[in-house]
């Protein structure tokens, strides 16, 4: 089951992005994360192991239903190629029901700091980033009706 949908704006900087979603939406960022290992999207550039690990850092803010990544423009073209994040109640359930229809992982489930994630190629081509959140994020962001 999706719990959460987040369409990704991508910007230089979130402190100059995040005040006016913050008044947008009336509320502060739900959530505000540096990339917990940057080598783990090493998949998405064709597993290149030599890549500099800044090259992929990014820093992310969850605010109402957007997802606000910021980068240098090289983290940016990389973080462009992915749809998501998706956040569902069992990610593996999501991900044996995808496959089952023909998409391939590209990046296993990989627990970080805010759950598990992995990113899955859709029999149309399409990259996804599904998430799985910790129980506490899942009640503090969308509430407990759904767990």
């Amino acid at each position: 089951m999706i719990l959460k949908t987040y369409a990704r704006l991508f910007v230089r900087s979130l402190d100059d992005a995040l005040p006016v979603l913050e008044a947008l939406v009336g509320r502060p960022a739900d959530l505000r994360f540096w990339s917990d290992d940057p080598k783990l999207l090493c998949p998405l550039v064709g597993n290149n192991n030599d890549l500099p690990a800044e090259v992929l850092v990014v820093e992310q803010a969850a605010i109402g239903d957007f997802l606000v990544i910021a980068g240098s423009d090289s983290a940016l073209d990389i973080a462009r190629k992915a749809a998501g994040p998706v956040i569902v109640d069992d990610l593996q359930r999501t991900t044996e029901l995808v496959v089952s229809a023909g998409a391939d992982v590209v990046i296993p489930a990989t627990t970080v700091s805010t759950g598990v994630f992995n990113y899955i190629r859709h029999p149309d081509g399409s990259l996804v980033e599904y998430v799985q959140w910790k129980p506490e994020l899942v009640s503090k962001i969308i509430g407990d009706q759904v767990i």
